[in-house]
C-alpha cells in the first residue's frame, strides 16, 4: 500500500537538510533537479514515512529541549553572574569596612598614645607644680617664722628700750648718758670714770647704774648683756669687775656674752678714739 507524499513544515525540513548534504558533498547540480522531481513525484510507504516524520518530531522536540534547556543554563549563568557580582562588591564593602576599621583602630592607638603621653608629662607637670608650691609653702611658713620671732624680738627690744628710758631717765635727758642702736642692739653708753676708776675699781657712784641693769636683765630674762670697755676694746679684763658687781646683782653668768666671739665693729681711727673720752658700753640684745 502506498500513500501519496504530502507535506508539512516536518517534511519540508527534512527535504531541505537532504538537499543541503547533497550540495555539500559536491554532487553535480543537475542531478539535484531529477531527484528534486523524483521525491516530489513518487511515493513511500506510510512506515517509513511514519517512522521519519517520528524522527523529525522527536529530533525536533529534542532541538526544542535543548534550545529550552540553553535558555535556563543562560539564564542561570546571568543569575550566578549577578550573584557573583552582588558577592564581590559585599567583599568589596567588607574589605573597605576592615580597612577602615584598623585605620580607625591604628588612630585610636596613636591617639591613645598621644593622650597616654600628654597625661604623663601633665603628672610630671603637677609634681614640680607640686613640688614648688610645696616648697613655697615651707619658705612662706619660714618666713612667717621669722616675721613672728623679729616682731616680739623688735616688742621685746622696744620694752626694753623704754625700761632703760624710764630706769635711766635723769642722766639720759641730760645727755650724760646716751642710748643708741647698733645693729639690731640697744647700746647705753656711761662714761668710765662714773664707773671704774684707773685701777679698774668699781666706785660707789656706779651703784645706781649698776642697779638699774640688774633690774632690766631680771625682768627681760631673754636679754643678752655685752659689757665693753672703750679704752680696750675686746679686753674681757678691764671690765671684769664691773660683771662681778652685776653678778653680785642676781645677773647670771650665762646672761652675758663673750667679748671674744663677738664681731668687733668698725673700729674708729686711732686719733680719733685718741681724742674720744673712754666710756663703759652696755649692750643689750634680743635673741
Amino acid at each position: 500500500m502506498t500513500i501519496p507524499l504530502t507535506f508539512d513544515w516536518t517534511a519540508l525540513a527534512w527535504l531541505f537538510t537532504r538537499l543541503r548534504l547533497y550540495w555539500r558533498a559536491r554532487r553535480w547540480p543537475r542531478l539535484s533537479l531529477p531527484l528534486v522531481l523524483a521525491l516530489f513525484s513518487g511515493c513511500v510507504p506510510a512506515t517509513q514515512f511514519e517512522e521519519t516524520q517520528s524522527a523529525a518530531q522527536v529530533a525536533g522536540e529534542g532541538q526544542r529541549r535543548a534550545e529550552l534547556q540553553a535558555q535556563q543554563l543562560t539564564a542561570e549563568n546571568e543569575q550566578l553572574r549577578a550573584q557573583m557580582q552582588q558577592e564581590k562588591r559585599a567583599l568589596d564593602e567588607r574589605d573597605e569596612a576592615l580597612s577602615q576599621a584598623a585605620l580607625d583602630t591604628s588612630a585610636q592607638g596613636k591617639q591613645r598614645q598621644d593622650a597616654e603621653g600628654l597625661v604623663e608629662q601633665l603628672r610630671g607637670e603637677l609634681a614640680r607644680v607640686g613640688g614648688h608650691l610645696q616648697a613655697f609653702h615651707d619658705d612662706k611658713q619660714k618666713l612667717e617664722q621669722e616675721l613672728t620671732a623679729e616682731t616680739a624680738r623688735v616688742e621685746a627690744l622696744a620694752q626694753l628700750t623704754r625700761d632703760v628710758a624710764l630706769s635711766l631717765s635723769d642722766p639720759l635727758a641730760t645727755g650724760e648718758y646716751t642710748l643708741d642702736t647698733d645693729h639690731g642692739s640697744l647700746v647705753l653708753h656711761v662714761p668710765r670714770e662714773e664707773l671704774l676708776s684707773e685701777a679698774a675699781d668699781v666706785k660707789p657712784e656706779a651703784k645706781q647704774v649698776l642697779d638699774a641693769v640688774a633690774r632690766l636683765m631680771q625682768s627681760h630674762p631673754a636679754v643678752k648683756l655685752r659689757l665693753e670697755d672703750s679704752s680696750a676694746k675686746g679686753d674681757a679684763v678691764k671690765v671684769a669687775r664691773l660683771v662681778a658687781a652685776l653678778g653680785a646683782r642676781g645677773v647670771a653668768a650665762e646672761r652675758f656674752q663673750s667679748l671674744a666671739s663677738e664681731t668687733e665693729k668698725t673700729a674708729a681711727p686711732a686719733a680719733e678714739a685718741a681724742a674720744a673720752a673712754p666710756e663703759i658700753t652696755f649692750g643689750f640684745s634680743v635673741p
